[in-house]
């Protein structure tokens, strides 16, 4: 099967900072529900020291801040930025946790944001948090907006903060007809918006998306697979991260069904979909997409992402993929590939070594 984000999450205190770093890079571009991912990462910091833990320490504002551990990261992030330039690894490792506080869900940092506040002063390392955004969105925690779909199909312009608006209602799961109503709009693909209420939609609709990049909407993914050939490129993208963020099979389905019809540009966007999920089936379901695919750059994405799979169950599978894959793309897996080696470990003796073998050939 593929690898799990329980199995990263294991490897995020690995004694190798290669294989730390690289399992990492794959949990953080998965957008991983699994709350243990940050009890690790502060455990290999105490372990290993901020620097050297990760080197390389990504944006963390694909995941989800369990709201217990809020204070200990202000706590923390206070310590780790304090005196420090904002080139310091440490400090801007703080600014980062941070930030991924802010862009969570309301309820989650509502009863911090003085603290937050206070992290601003004491450095610049945290201007991305805007304070004044997260109290205005927790403002609207839990207001009610009953006729928010009859408003806004009647005289959108007349709902100010749409955005905390849109975001509280579907908190409360009262957002379905919006949202609904809202790709619809840009699953229309008009060129044109003449009339000033058209104009008003418009926003409502990119509202609606900006929600899908920063919550798991499941029950969505049918929309989102419309989305991911669409011709504005920023709503495209947003669509796959709508439909990366569900992970579930019925993503999986909707892309085997429209990846033959999707463009070159959507079977891309789609692939990337399938590479950061790695579910069960998404190995067989990309050898499977093979015959599908348009043009090179598409056949060595699908290949790619079967090897960022790591599903050792099909071994031979993902031996050819690893050989057949070609050098500009292969550089580009190359930080992830240090976790080959304990994931190998499993294996019978004579494939680890063959897989080993193989693997470093590539990497000289």
């Amino acid at each position: 099967m593929a690898l799990t984000d329980s199995t990263l999450i294991g490897l995020l205190t690995h004694d190798s900072v290669g294989v730390r770093s690289a399992a990492l890079e794959l949990l953080s571009g998965s957008f991983s529900t699994d709350a243990r991912w940050l009890p690790q990462i502060f455990v290999a910091w105490d372990s290993f020291s901020v620097p050297e833990a990760f080197p390389e320490f990504p944006l963390l504002t694909h995941f989800a801040i369990p709201m217990e551990l809020v204070g200990e990261c202000i706590s923390r992030a206070e310590a780790m930025s304090a005196g420090r330039g904002l080139t310091d690894r440490e400090c801007r490792c703080a600014g980062k946790l941070i930030e991924a506080i802010s862009v969570g869900s309301p309820a989650t940092f509502a009863g911090h944001i003085e603290s937050i506040r206070s992290l601003k002063v004491q450095s610049k390392i945290f201007f991305r948090v805007s304070d004044q955004k997260m109290r205005a969105r927790c403002e609207w925690i839990d207001r009610e907006f009953p006729d928010l779909a009859e408003t806004l199909a009647s005289s959108p312009e007349s709902v100010f903060n749409l955005y905390e608006v849109l975001e509280s209602q579907f908190l409360q799961g009262r957002a379905d007809e919006v949202l609904k109503s809202g790709f619809a709009f840009l699953r229309d693909d008009r060129s044109e918006h003449e009339s000033a209420p058209e104009r008003a939609l418009e926003q409502v609709s990119h509202a609606c998306l900006e929600l899908a990049t920063r919550y798991r909407m499941v029950g969505y993914e049918a929309w989102f697979a419309d989305l991911l050939d669409h011709a504005e490129t920023s709503i495209a993208d947003a669509a796959a991260i709508g439909l990366a963020r569900c992970r579930t099979d019925t993503s999986l389905s909707l892309i085997a069904d429209r990846f033959a019809d999707y463009s070159k540009s959507g079977q891309l966007r789609s692939i990337d979909v399938l590479r950061r999920g790695r579910m069960t089936k998404t190995s067989e379901l990309l050898r499977f997409l093979r015959a599908h695919g348009h043009g090179p750059q598409v056949q060595n994405s699908l290949r790619m992402a079967e090897i960022l799979q790591f599903d050792f169950t099909s071994l031979e599978d993902w031996l050819e993929a690893l050989v057949v894959v070609d050098e500009s793309n292969f550089s580009r897996l190359r930080s992830s590939l240090g976790i080959v080696e304990p994931l190998s470990i499993a294996l019978p003796q004579d494939d680890r070594n063959r897989t080993l073998q193989l693997l470093q050939s590539r990497l000289k």
